[in-house]
């Protein structure tokens, strides 16, 4: 009994021959299934391959997507043909002296107390007319203590140490004064800061009168020519701060070549002049000093003219600057977005007055469009110009569309 059950097992381990696989079956199987795979992904590369031709297709057959429009370079007006515009880089500036003493560095007690004596009769702010500087009290000091103008101060307000002498061009001294100072310690003449430059770009920067300008002309003519950080002579600050005629005059005569001068941001005094409110008499004598001036471009290649159109404009000084051009090429120049003289008093809102001289200078400007697409009448609906100015841009452009039809 026991061997039949033992037999029973061995048999019921014992696999069906049914079961068992022919070894040669399995290598057809076995082939079988990497040929279906195979078949799998021919098939399925010939779809990736019908889809990639459709793509193609389609991306042909459809428009292409417009790139991104980039900053488009406009180069700078040059002017006439006949005009030869000739500018000069800034010289490298002047740096502040190191071996100064400061008031900070002063240990003598007498001269600690004459220091700050001195000190409080200087340190004003220009701008406050509630508190004054007074110029007798400063004189009769110096003149009894000339050893604390030897030291420089950090006067509120103002970047870095100075010497009391650039101080006093501040303060709108006196003559006097101004000489005292400089006898009590003439190096002073020659130093600078890095903030607004030396005694020359103090006169220039704080309206000096032409009595003080004469003075430094004497004392040091070339100092005329210096040059500060920013890369302003005295006639770039005098046009930049509404020096007076007169001294600006004086300066002009000196080095006139500071007319074709450039700052670091391409500046010339007649754009500084221009863009910062300065007199007609002060515009007239930049550009009668160097007509060419008027051609220039600054920064975002903007003339003289666009700048006196956009900031606050006065008809004298837009009238100069027309007069002085004598043809209306200046009138149609374009800054890097397209805005002529006429776009920029129209978006600066400037009077009737001036609109009406740019236009009448040169009519065809009415229809120039900026790069945006923006003819001057419809830059002026959009600032609510007045009335009176938007019926002369129409009246013009009509006038202009008439000429070209031939009627």
């Amino acid at each position: 009994m026991g061997e039949e059950t033992d037999k029973k097992k061995k048999k019921s381990k014992s696999k069906d021959p049914k079961d068992v696989e022919d070894p040669d079956k399995k290598k057809k199987k076995k082939k079988s299934k990497s040929e279906d795979k195979d078949r799998d992904s021919s098939d399925k590369n010939v779809k990736k391959e019908k889809k990639d031709k459709k793509k193609k297709k389609k991306e042909e057959e459809s428009p292409k997507p417009k790139k991104k429009k980039t900053a488009i370079k406009i180069e700078a007006f040059k002017g006439p043909k006949d005009v030869k515009l000739e500018l000069y880089e800034a010289d490298k500036p002047s740096t502040p002296s190191e071996d100064a003493t400061k008031y900070g560095d002063v240990t003598s007690p007498a001269l600690q107390k004459k220091c700050k004596k001195l000190y409080k009769l200087l340190n004003f702010d220009p701008w406050n007319n509630a508190r004054r500087y007074d110029d007798d009290d400063m004189i009769d000091y110096v003149l009894d203590n000339p050893e604390a103008c030897s030291i420089k101060f950090e006067f509120d307000g103002f970047s870095g140490c100075i010497y009391p002498f650039s101080m006093c061009f501040a303060l709108h001294a006196s003559r006097d004064t101004v000489e005292a100072v400089y006898d009590a310690f003439p190096k002073a003449l020659k130093e600078t800061d890095w903030w607004i430059g030396t005694p020359y770009h103090y006169a220039g920067a704080y309206a000096a009168p032409a009595e003080i300008v004469r003075f430094l002309l004497l004392k040091d003519p070339s100092g005329v020519e210096a040059t500060n950080y920013y890369g302003r002579t005295a006639l770039h600050m005098g046009a930049l701060f509404k020096a007076p005629i007169q001294s600006m005059e004086l300066l002009c005569s000196k080095f006139p070549e500071a007319c074709q001068t450039q700052d670091k941001d391409g500046y010339i005094p007649l754009h500084l002049a221009c863009e910062n409110g300065a007199s007609a008499e002060v515009v007239n004598l930049l550009v009668t000093t160097y007509p060419a001036s008027l051609y220039a471009a600054a920064q975002y290649a903007m003339t003289p003219l666009h700048f006196a159109a956009g900031h606050n404009p006065s008809i004298r000084v837009i009238q100069v600057l027309l007069d002085q051009a004598a043809e209306s090429s200046l009138c149609k120049a374009t800054d890097l977005l397209g805005h002529t003289p006429l776009h920029m008093a129209l978006m600066g809102l400037a009077p009737y007055e001036v609109i009406e001289a740019l236009v009448s200078f040169c009519p065809e400007t009415v229809w120039m469009k900026t790069q945006k697409g923006e003819l001057p009448l419809e830059i002026a609906e959009r600032k609510r110009a007045p009335a009176e100015t938007l019926k002369l841009l129409e009246k013009v452009m009509e006038r202009i569309l008439l000429g070209d039809s031939g009627q």
